[in-house]
């Protein structure tokens, strides 16, 4: 285990909106030590620039600073590991696995998807990345630098900024020692994953453009600009859709195990003859392979998804709070390109690096040798991977194809929407206690108000009522008048001590 050494934590001071300045170089001298930062560099419009690789940085456009690396000798006893079947070679064209073994992880974070920061991480004395982060869809960059040797590595944070969000302007930074979870359990251990879905968010019944959809979805113009559409020109052509009820799905992997999807890149696969399999990683790199069921090439986003990760409903509330059992409306969507893209255990000793990421889904990422005809991939063709790490979760933003229930016949009032995850089982999982989200909304016209967000639950589960419990109402009143009557009280002592 780590010994638990002091936390350093220092902000480094962000700088003016013209531009960034090199920032304080930073030791790490014991295993427990945590280096935070705050950064937000922009390019010489304030809106980024193409391409963002460190080789056009200045210090008018980059963050960069030197970490010195002074460790005692062992600190890092595990390399990575391959992991997968007999004869198949996984590929990581940035990232690492599965099993990345130990290291120094150097993680920023931001507050969208949307816009981007890139990472590198350079040896000095060789001149050599030794680590980076530039996979794009996701709100964070999270790299290890495999059992590093003691000295001095410089890293530099690249804007790539679509200027869209102003909360994507700056960024936390953390750098720690990490320590593979999963090559120290016990031999023999297949930890399993967990999904945990968030109640759904970001509502959205406008904002779309009257255009056909795009694997890349769209926010590149205002709020408002739109008012009146909300389903792209395909979505209407295909499911009669004409108001579309969008928003926000991150399904989180809560557990232990990677989540780890594979399938055979093979023409039939483009015709619906698609299999799933799932991959259960042990620490010394073995899988336990199962049927997960089918996949399917998505021409809208331009890629393959597991076909039965989850499923939307919108269920009507009556004037008791509590919802219909059967839904007035469903989600035509239920398949997904599972990656990495919410880093939300960043800051936690329970943060890893990314490992799955674009072109994950669009193209095969693994070779094969010696796999029999008849194998799961059959002969000569290479298999896919796609997942999601212990740590992330995947969101699908309300602007992608199809990320929408329709409510072209739905009248205005109170409903809740439903994710729910892994619906029919096929994915094994740790604990299935809390594969549903739910939101409890009022639409009006195309205004959205998120009313009551319930604590998750199991996808078999009563859909609860639409409202707190009165326990918790009761104790919340209690705590708002007690902070009323304290700040009464506070006030009372200052014009006391005052006189």
């Amino acid at each position: 285990m780590l010994r638990v050494g002091l936390i350093v934590v220092f902000v480094l001071a962000l700088c003016s909106s013209a531009g960034a300045a090199a920032l304080p170089d930073q030791s790490l001298t014991e295993a427990g030590q945590v280096l935070r930062w705050h950064g937000g560099p922009k390019g010489p419009t304030g809106t980024g620039y193409d391409p963002p690789i460190e080789q056009t940085c200045t210090t008018d456009t980059c963050d960069s600073f030197l970490l010195k690396v002074n460790l005692p000798a062992g600190t890092f006893p595990k390399g990575p590991r391959a992991t997968g079947p007999d004869g198949t070679t996984r590929l990581q064209a940035t990232g690492v696995g599965d099993l990345p073994g130990d290291g120094i992880l150097v993680a920023i974070k931001w507050s969208t998807d949307f816009d981007q920061y890139n990472v590198y991480v350079d040896d000095t004395s060789t001149g050599q990345t030794v680590a980076s982060g530039l996979d794009v869809d996701s709100n964070a960059q999270s790299v290890l630098i495999p059992q590093p040797k003691n000295g001095t590595y410089r890293v530099t944070i690249v804007p790539f900024l679509g200027g869209v969000d102003p909360a994507d302007a700056t960024y936390d930074g953390e750098i720690r020692a990490f320590r593979d979870p999963l090559q120290r359990l016990p031999a023999g251990t297949r930890p399993l994953p967990q999904i945990e879905t968030m109640p759904p968010s970001n509502f959205h019944i406008s904002d779309i453009p009257p255009v056909p959809s795009n694997p890349t979805g769209w926010r590149y113009t205002p709020a408002g600009t739109f008012p009146g559409n909300s389903c792209y020109t395909d979505e209407t052509a295909q499911f009669g859709a004409t108001k579309c009820l969008r928003f926000d799905n991150d399904i989180r992997n809560v557990g232990e195990g990677p989540l780890v999807l594979r399938f055979s890149y093979a023409p039939d696969a483009f015709i619906n003859n698609c299999k799933m399999q799932q991959e259960i990683v042990a620490g010394d790199g073995t899988v336990a392979d199962r049927d997960a069921g089918p996949c399917i090439f998505h021409p809208q986003h331009a890629h393959f998804h597991y076909q039965n990760m989850g499923t939307y409903e919108l269920h009507e509330v009556d004037g008791s709070m509590r919802p219909a059992a059967q839904p007035i409306a469903k989600s035509a969507k239920v398949g997904f390109c599972t990656i990495d893209v919410d880093d939300f255990t960043f800051g936690s000793a329970r943060s890893r690096p990314r490992s799955y990421s674009f072109p994950t889904c669009n193209v095969p990422n693994a070779v094969t040798a010696g796999i029999p005809t008849l194998g799961p991939f059959g002969p000569g063709y290479p298999p896919e991977y796609m997942g999601i790490s212990p740590g992330w979760g995947d969101i699908y933003t309300w602007d992608l194809p199809q990320q929408y229930i329709d409510i072209s016949k739905v009248p205005d009032g109170v409903y809740e929407v439903v994710s729910k995850s892994n619906p029919d089982g096929g994915i094994l999982t740790a604990d299935r206690s809390r594969e549903t989200g739910i939101t409890c909304i009022r639409l009006q016209g195309t205004k959205v108000t998120t009313l009551y967000q319930p604590p998750v639950q199991a996808d078999s589960d009563p859909l609860p009522a639409c409202a707190p419990p009165a326990a918790t109402v009761h104790r919340a009143k209690a705590k708002k008048k007690k902070h009323r009557h304290k700040r009464r009280h506070h006030k009372h002592h200052r014009r006391h001590h005052r006189r």
